[in-house]
């Protein structure tokens, strides 16, 4: 049996490539651009360029495959031209889902985001509730929304389809903005200071990388189609989050506590050097906004349904550390 994998050779994907290899799969990775990174060059894996705006790429690039897990996204604050965020995230699942009916997938675990779900108010948020605020944060936010808005067509033709919602991941990866936790995580080590809006009482759900693959293995393997499920592990504040890392590594940081109002102002100048210079901005004021916001999740389905155990905060981060090369 052939599993097929797209975006593995992101932050999440490459660790899920490892995984499933060492759980003796067959796979066939799907690139839009040739190279490996150096962590996966070697291994026993078929390799197929494919172009997601072109649906006869990917019915042959999945051609004799059963299974596909899509990861592959635009996970960025922010783009030059925002479109390539429904082109990238909506666009490209279409064409993908599509083109897995005609070439006779059976299965496929589609990577969305607890963003979908919406931020959390007094308890944390459930895969059964609808999301309370209407208004999405960011682009990215929304497409991954319309994504998940084209599923139920492709269910009633027959496609399994199970989706997974992760929450903040961290963990050993390459430290791209989809690993922004083990970004900051570094800093802190580094640089001793601790950043945070206002005074980092916003909440976060914070789960370490191999807690995810493991729950999109358990997902593709009995997950039930048609449902989401979130993917998380501890919910904690920002300040918290920090006392946590602090604890684990013996290192103390300057907490920086920078007012929302003036996060707000600084990513509306950000945003016109970017619209001037078309230089990324440094923050987005849609990101700040989403961090102004609580995001607790449980996972309680998912352990209920599927077994999933995610580790607890303090040993993900003691993991991460020593990945970074500090002893502790």
């Amino acid at each position: 049996m052939i599993t097929a994998v797209t975006g593995s050779t992101g932050f999440i994907g490459q660790n899920l490539v490892r995984r499933l290899l060492e759980a003796g799969e067959k796979l066939r990775l799907l690139l839009r651009r040739p190279g490996l990174p150096e962590g996966l060059t070697g291994r026993p894996l078929e390799t197929v360029l494919v172009d997601f705006s072109d649906r006869l790429s990917l019915e042959d690039a999945l051609q004799s495959c059963q299974r596909v897990y899509h990861l592959a996204a635009y996970a960025r604050s922010w783009a030059r031209d925002p479109d390539i965020f429904y082109r990238a995230n909506v666009e490209a699942l279409k064409n993908l889902l599509s083109a897995c009916l005609r070439a006779g997938v059976n299965r496929v675990v589609q990577v969305s985001s607890c963003v979908v779900s919406g931020p959390s108010r007094d308890q944390p948020v459930t895969e059964s509730q609808g999301r309370s605020n209407p208004h999405y944060f960011t682009d990215y936010e929304a497409s991954k929304a319309q994504a998940e808005a084209l599923i139920p067509d492709f269910l009633s033709q027959g496609l399994e389809i199970v989706i997974a919602r992760p929450t903040r991941v961290y963990g050993p990866g390459p430290l791209t903005e989809a690993n922004s936790v083990t970004r900051i995580i570094k800093y802190y080590l580094k640089f001793r200071l601790a950043p945070m809006l206002d005074d980092g009482q916003q909440i976060g759900n914070y789960v370490y990388v191999d807690d995810v693959v493991d729950g999109l293995k358990l997902l593709m393997d009995r997950g039930r189609s048609g449902e989401a499920y979130l993917l998380g592990g501890e919910n904690i504040t920002l300040a918290g989050f920090y006392d946590r890392l602090f604890e684990v590594s013996g290192r103390r940081a300057l907490k920086l506590k920078i007012p929302g109002s003036l996060a707000l102002k600084l990513a509306r100048l950000e945003a016109t050097k970017a619209r001037l210079f078309r230089i990324p901005p440094f923050i987005t004021e849609s990101w700040v906004r989403t961090f102004l916001e609580n995001w607790a999740f449980s996972h309680e389905k998912a352990t209920r349904e599927l077994g999933y155990q995610p580790r607890d905060l303090k040993e993900g981060l003691r993991q991460t550390c020593l990945w970074l090369g500090y002893s502790l």
